[in-house]
């Protein structure tokens, strides 16, 4: 399937990335660290350097993550890493995770306006 990496500040717009056992696997894996340091965060009684190392960790593993997927070379990382924020950063995992989940570009947008929409009900 073709995703979307105009956003990561790359010469190159889209990767192929080729949903296999492996790739499925690592994404699991990948949202069962985020709901564990979601959780983690939540909990007032959680020791700050614990919190801060889990988000190390949540940080290293999300950006492992892209370079195995997407294939991006250390160079290409780095750009990653130079030209996004963490919330973008953040926010684009999602999008990948949903489209390795098998959400189209289009459910992925409608998800992201049904969001929009229960975040602000004036509209």
């Amino acid at each position: 399937m073709k995703i979307s990496i105009a956003k990561l500040g790359l010469k190159k717009k889209s990767a192929e990335v080729k949903t296999t056992v492996k790739v499925v696997n690592e994404a699991t894996n990948l949202q069962i660290l985020m709901l564990k340091m979601d959780k983690m965060q939540l909990d007032s009684d959680a020791d700050p350097l614990t919190v801060m190392e889990q988000s190390q960790q949540a940080v290293t593993a999300m950006t492992s993550f892209l370079q195995a997927v997407l294939k991006l070379s250390e160079k290409e990382l780095d750009t990653v890493m130079n030209a996004v924020t963490m919330d973008e950063l953040s926010d684009f995992i999602s999008y990948v995770l949903a489209r390795i989940q098998g959400l189209t570009d289009e459910q992925w947008q409608e998800t992201l306006k049904e969001n929009e929409d229960e975040e602000d009900p004036k509209k």
